[in-house]
């Protein structure tokens, strides 16, 4: 008898400044509730206190990988999560709309979510999902 494939979401989260009350509402909701984080090295320490306690967090420049393989290890451990039925969050202190994660994520059937991590015109715009 084969198990179903559980389906989990990656939200790719932009936290902007760092000052955890510019975030979205939304943000807010995504990241209280995450069951898998990685997130930047530049994340403030306040933006990681509204994660889970029950949450499995990584900073992903604590893996010691060159750039390429590091983006690589990212990827391989967003869909393996997102492929167990986990809620994802990729926490990041740039741009949340960096194409190559979406990429990524698309090419291999994993919803994804991109999230504006603060309040202003351009993420208003941001709304971009796979679904």
């Amino acid at each position: 008898m084969q198990t179903p494939t559980m389906k989990g979401t990656v939200y790719i989260l932009g936290t902007s400044v760092g000052d955890p009350g510019f975030l979205t509402d939304q943000a807010v909701r995504v990241l209280r509730t995450a069951e898998v984080v990685l997130h930047d090295d530049s994340v403030s320490s306040e933006i990681l206190d509204l994660i889970p306690a029950s949450a499995q967090v990584r900073n992903v420049h604590k893996f010691g990988l060159q750039a390429g393989n590091l983006q690589e290890k990212i990827h391989s451990l967003l869909i393996a999560a997102a492929r167990e039925g986990h809620q994802v969050v990729r926490l990041k202190a740039s741009d949340p709309l960096a194409v190559e994660e979406t990429e990524v994520l698309a090419q291999a059937g994993v919803g994804f979510e991109v999230i504006p991590g603060a309040e202003s015109a351009m993420g208003a715009a941001a709304g971009v999902n796979s679904r």
